[in-house]
């Protein structure tokens, strides 16, 4: 049995749900709507185009950084500097190496947090 407030809410539905779909209807056929989605595709198609197009700029601009001569001492550098801190682990030697006046005491492990 449905109650008379039941079925005025479910008629109440039925016609809003029919009148937003006239609308909808409505607006999806108006010049207007059909010019705005055009202009938003194309300016969407275009900006997908510049991003692309700058993107391949910096790639190959730091394909091109890398490849430079200060690039490479700066790396040279680094993998110097990384050689002396970390040891030379290609020979199974994963110890740091001693400091100076520490003598023969080994390095203890940090206590974890």
């Amino acid at each position: 049995m449905l109650y008379p407030r039941t079925s005025l809410s479910v008629f109440s539905y039925v016609k809003t749900s029919e009148k937003l779909g006239e609308w909808n209807e409505k607006v999806t056929q108006s010049d207007l709507y059909k010019k705005t989605q055009e202009t938003l595709s194309q300016a969407g198609q275009k900006t997908s185009a510049a991003l692309s197009t700058v993107g391949s700029a910096i790639s190959r601009k730091l394909g091109d950084m890398r490849n430079s001569a200060t690039f490479k001492s700066f790396e040279d550098r680094v993998g110097t500097i990384k050689s002396k801190v970390v040891g030379d682990r290609e020979n199974g030697s994963d110890n740091l190496p001693s400091s100076a006046g520490s003598g023969d005491k080994p390095v203890s492990d940090p206590a974890p947090f």
